[in-house]
């Protein structure tokens, strides 16, 4: 049994048993032959039902033959299958709704990725003491002029605050700003942060909170005026 011509004839389960040797030295030549075999025998099934449904979709023939691609990578990677756990009794009708599920979980994680904003931060975040120097921001001198009294009204509302709840006010405003798809601060950052103050991630969230409604409240009293 050395060669794709020789397991030609066996049977779906007897493949998937000979792919899980892929780790066998003795056997991994024959588990490649399995998988190879396995993947002639599915393919054209698998597209003639991931085709029109990619296109249903707005993807072209390509992203058919990639998604299909990586179902069947996934069975080289996890080549055990569980007939008990498919609707589908007979073994061969079982793997290839199998594969067409590996297949549709793929086509909607390949669209979710497509509309997802890429994750803002990159481990490189530090704690933010101080609100930044106008004098180095860009803009107009019309602008310049207006974030100065912002900055003024912000300015006297964090002196009100504790050190504590300045730092995390200001840490967590700059890096949310970054970003309005709801990323959480990076493990790292928190952890600066937790360190630093000496207070427990809880607690953090607790200070957080008291800022930020201090902040707008004075905000709200005299930014009107």
């Amino acid at each position: 049994m050395s060669n794709s011509q020789d397991l030609n004839n066996e049977a779906t389960e007897s493949l998937l048993e000979y792919i899980q040797w892929k780790d066998e030295p003795d056997y991994a030549e024959i588990a490649k032959e399995a998988f190879k075999v396995f993947t002639f025998r599915y393919q054209l099934d698998l597209l003639k039902k991931l085709i029109p449904i990619c296109k249903n979709w707005g993807y072209d023939k390509q992203i058919a033959n990639d998604l299909a691609y990586e179902a069947f990578a996934r069975i080289w990677k996890y080549p055990k299958f569980d007939l008990s756990k498919s609707t589908q009794k007979d073994y061969n009708k079982a793997i290839t709704f199998y594969l067409y599920g590996i297949a549709k979980r793929l086509l909607a994680d390949y669209k979710k990725s497509e509309t997802e904003v890429p994750n803002p931060f990159t481990g490189d975040e530090e704690i933010i003491r101080d609100l930044p120097d106008i004098e180095s921001l860009g803009g107009s001198k019309e602008r310049k002029a207006e974030l100065k009294k912002m900055y003024e009204l912000l300015d006297e509302a964090l002196s009100r605050l504790t050190p504590k709840h300045k730092i995390i006010y200001l840490t967590y405003k700059h890096y949310e700003s970054l970003t309005n798809e709801g990323y959480n601060l990076p493990r790292n950052l928190t952890k600066k942060l937790q360190d630093e103050l000496d207070l427990t991630q809880n607690s953090i969230r607790v200070y957080k909170k008291q800022a930020i409604e201090s902040v707008n409240t004075h905000i709200k009293i005299y930014g009107s005026k």
